[in-house]
């Protein structure tokens, strides 16, 4: 198992996105040793990518510590979309066709009160303690995202109450539109998504 390092830093990052530039997003091959300790880079800005060299101070994101189990080269994830940090999961397809399809595909600007709000284009990593109740943000209005602070004015969407059985962290949906809420199922990876603004409906 990868040994995760979730600091308050990272728990504060909420809606902010990794930078990454559009010759990155494919993953590298990178040689492992088994039993030594990497850091892999989740702001998108570091120069020795997939390694953290330290860009990310001031961004809200830290590196993901982690020890390789074995010696071998591993594909390690530079779109930072993955769902498996730091291995590739192959979201970077998904990145580039949205990317393509972002210079035919104009961004909608909808508005009707009963839609929740995109409040991020991207999940948030959070740190769950088990048996704690959270309160998760349905309308997308909430400045603490992906938590409710009691913006929400429209009766027909309420926060979604849950309670993890485990302390572990996870990556929760701020796009809104998942279908397992709170948690995120990569519905933020469609290009509907990827291509619409922040802080509107879609």
């Amino acid at each position: 198992m990868l040994q995760w390092r979730l600091t308050s830093t990272l728990v504060r990052q909420l809606s902010t996105r990794p930078v990454v530039e559009s010759n990155k997003n494919v993953p590298k091959p990178f040689k492992l040793e088994e039993g030594k300790t990497y850091k892999w880079c989740t702001c998108g800005q570091s120069g020795i990518q997939p390694m953290c060299d330290g860009s990310h101070r001031k961004s809200g994101f830290v590196p993901l510590k982690f020890t390789a189990e074995k010696t071998e080269t591993a594909l390690l994830c530079c779109c930072k979309n993955t769902s498996n940090p730091p291995y590739c999961d192959m979201s970077h397809f998904k990145v580039i066709r949205g990317n393509i399809m972002k210079s035919f595909v104009a961004p909608k600007v909808a508005t009707p009160a009963d839609k929740p709000i995109v409040a991020a284009r991207l999940p948030t990593y959070q740190k769950l303690e088990g048996m704690k109740t959270y309160m998760w943000c349905s309308c997308g209005a909430s400045k603490t995202q992906p938590f409710c602070d009691n913006s929400h004015t429209c009766s027909t969407m309420k926060p979604l109450a849950f309670t993890p059985e485990k302390t572990k962290p996870r990556w929760l949906c701020q796009c809104k539109q998942t279908q397992d809420p709170p948690y995120c199922d990569g519905t933020h990876l469609d290009v509907e998504v990827q291509t619409a603004v922040e802080g509107q409906p879609l």
